[in-house]
C-alpha cells in the first residue's frame, strides 16, 4: 500500500479531499495534515511514498515545506496543488516540486497523477537512479544562449514568439518550458512539444519570471568540466532531431509520432546535461574513465552513478509529465532492440548513429531487420550526411 500526505491549511480543503478520495483508501494510505511543521514531524517519524502539498500557507509555506522534503527525504515523490490565484508564488517553486495540480482538482485527475508517478518506480526501480535524480537542482543553459535570453527578456520590445525561438535552441530551457507548460497547472488541453510554441502558450510575463526570479536557466560552467562540451552536445541534438523528424515523415508515421521523434531526439542526451551540471567532479571522472578504458559513456556512467545518462533523461520526463512517446525515446534510444519499439524510438536510434561516428557498431541492426526496415537505410544514411553538412534545417 502506498502512503501519500496531504498538506494544506485550509480545513475544509483537507475534508473535501478526505471525501474525495474515500474510494481509494484499499489501495491508498493517506495522511492530512494541516501545515509544514507537522508534515515535517510526520516525515521523521514513518516513511511516505508521496506528499502533495499547498504553496501558500502561514508559518511554513509550501515552498519552504518541498525544499525541506527534497533535502531530507529526495526519494519521495513531490507535487503541489494549488490554487490558480498562487501562480506567481508556485512558480518559485519549479526547481521544487515534480509535478503540478490546479484547484479544484477532481479524484481521477488526482489518482491517475499519482498512480503515474508511482508506476515510474516499477519502470525504473533502481534506487541508485532515484538518489541522482532526487539531489537534481538545476539545468544548465549555453552561456551564449543565456545570456540572448537575459537580454530579450529585459526588452520591452521582446514577444513571447522571439523568446521561445532563443529558448529552443537550449536542451535544459526547452525542457523546462515543455515541464511546465504540459503540467496540470497551467490548464492545457492538449499536449504541447514544441518549445517555442510552450514560451508562446505560457506568456511573456511567466518566461520573464522563470528567467529572471526563479533563476532556472542557470549557466553552465565550463571550468567544471572541461572535457564536456555543452555546444556540441546541443548540436548533436538538434541535428539528431532534425533526422529523426525526417526518419520518421519518410516511414509515414502520424503527425504525433512525427513530433516525438523531433522532441525526442532533441533531448536524447538530456541526462548528461544534468549529471554534468549537478556533478561535475563524478562526470568528469566518468568522461575521463570512458577514454581510459575505451568503454561507451553509458558503461562509464553505471560505474560512477549506479545509472546512466538515459535513465536520468526519461526519469525527469516522465516525472515532469511530458508524453510517454517522448520519455520512452529517452529510455531506450540506444537500446532499443531491449523489447519491440515504437517507431519514433528507432527513429531516434538510427539518427544518433547516422549523425555520430561509426554508425554501423552503434546500430541495432538486428533490430531494424526485424521491423523490416533494412532497404530503408541507404536512404536515412544519405539524409544524415546532409544534416551533418548542414544541409537539412
Amino acid at each position: 500500500m502506498k502512503r501519500i500526505l496531504f498538506v494544506d491549511d485550509e480545513p475544509k480543503v483537507l475534508d473535501g479531499l478526505r471525501r474525495m478520495l474515500y474510494a481509494y483508501r484499499q489501495d491508498w494510505d493517506m495522511v492530512f495534515l494541516g501545515n509544514g511543521r507537522e508534515a515535517l514531524d510526520a516525515l521523521a517519524q514513518s516513511r511516505f511514498d508521496v506528499l502533495i502539498t499547498d504553496v501558500r500557507m502561514p508559518e511554513m509555506s509550501g515552498i519552504e515545506l518541498l525544499a525541506a522534503v527534497r533535502e531530507r527525504y529526495p526519494e519521495i515523490v513531490r507535487m503541489v496543488l494549488s490554487g490558480q490565484s498562487d501562480r506567481e508564488i508556485t512558480l518559485s517553486s519549479v526547481t521544487l516540486a515534480h509535478q503540478y495540480l490546479s484547484k479544484p482538482c477532481d479524484a481521477a485527475t488526482l489518482r491517475a497523477t499519482v498512480d503515474r508517478a508511482l508506476n515510474l518506480r516499477v519502470i525504473l526501480e533502481d534506487p541508485a537512479l532515484k538518489q541522482v535524480v532526487s539531489r537534481i537542482h538545476a539545468l544548465p543553459s549555453i552561456p551564449a544562449v543565456f545570456t540572448e535570453l537575459m537580454n530579450a527578456v529585459q526588452s520591452p520590445n521582446a514577444s513571447a514568439k522571439e523568446i521561445g525561438q532563443i529558448i529552443a535552441q537550449d536542451l535544459g530551457m526547452s525542457a523546462k518550458v515543455l515541464q511546465l507548460v504540459n503540467s496540470a497547472f497551467f490548464g492545457v488541453q492538449r499536449r504541447i512539444t514544441n518549445p517555442a510554441e510552450a514560451v508562446i502558450f505560457l506568456g511573456l510575463e511567466t518566461v520573464r519570471a522563470l528567467a529572471l526570479t526563479v533563476s532556472v536557466f542557470s549557466q553552465f560552467d565550463a571550468r567544471r568540466v572541461p572535457s564536456f562540451s555543452l555546444e556540441n552536445l546541443r548540436d548533436h541534438g538538434m541535428a539528431v532531431g532534425a533526422l529523426a523528424r525526417e526518419i520518421a515523415r519518410s516511414l509515414h508515421l502520424s503527425k504525433s509520432d512525427v513530433e516525438d521523434a523531433f522532441v525526442g531526439g532533441l533531448l536524447h542526451e538530456l541526462g548528461k546535461l544534468v549529471l554534468a551540471c549537478n556533478f561535475p567532479e563524478q562526470y568528469e571522472g566518468a568522461i575521463r574513465r570512458a577514454k581510459e578504458k575505451r568503454i561507451p559513456i553509458r558503461k562509464a556512467e553505471l560505474e560512477v552513478f549506479g545509472t546512466t545518462h538515459a535513465q536520468v533523461g526519461a526519469y525527469l520526463l516522465w516525472l515532469w509529465g511530458l508524453p510517454d512517446g517522448i520519455t520512452e525515446i529517452l529510455a531506450r534510444y540506444d537500446q532499443p532492440g531491449s523489447s519491440p519499439p515504437q517507431a519514433s524510438l528507432l527513429a531516434v536510434h538510427v539518427a544518433n548513429a547516422l549523425v555520430g561516428e561509426e554508425w554501423e557498431q552503434e546500430m541495432d541492426m538486428e533490430c531494424i531487420t526485424g521491423m523490416g526496415l533494412v532497404d530503408f537505410l541507404p536512404n536515412w544514411k544519405q539524409m544524415g550526411e546532409e544534416i551533418r553538412q548542414g544541409g537539412v534545417a
